[in-house]
């Protein structure tokens, strides 16, 4: 069991998860331009020692260019900065501008990362995106007495 010192840190334990959620955008719900969905609530502080996004269904657009990105609800980018949402296919990992269906080290952004706010992604471009899925996984560990990470 973690020990909490007197400032109200935990010593770091390792990965519990994965927290899994799975999300389908349709253009006038999660896929509606500007529209930010929290894919994890995080209370108190956390360690998020991965992130990482799978398509299973290739994203698609009903006209113009829309973008995705990964963040946290005050910087949405942090994870992965915007990404023409229709370079997103099924079987490719999301990790960058340039999703892979190889494997690949997570890039820096995707691992390591101290969070106190929820995580999510935002649509952004000029247009919506008109269908898709992405299944987001996170492995985390509590930094703060009440640290924790829920699949919102």
């Amino acid at each position: 069991m973690p020990t909490i010192t007197s400032s109200g840190l935990r010593s770091i334990q390792g990965p519990r998860g994965p927290e899994t959620r799975e999300i389908t955008f349709t253009a006038g719900g999660t896929g509606a331009n500007a529209t930010e969905t929290d894919l994890f609530t995080v209370t108190g502080a956390v360690l998020v020692h991965s992130i990482t996004a799978y398509c299973t269904t290739s994203l698609e657009q009903s006209a113009g260019t829309p973008e995705l990105a990964l963040g946290v609800n005050s910087g949405t980018t942090d994870f992965i900065a915007s990404t023409v949402a229709t370079l997103i296919d099924t079987g490719e990992l999301w990790i960058s501008g340039t999703p892979t269906a190889d494997s690949i080290a997570l890039p820096a952004g995707l691992k390591d990362i101290l969070v106190e706010e929820n995580i999510s992604c935002i649509v952004g471009g000029t247009n919506n995106i008109s269908a898709g899925v992405i299944s987001f996984s996170v492995l985390w560990s509590p930094i703060t007495s009440d640290g924790n990470v829920v699949a919102t």
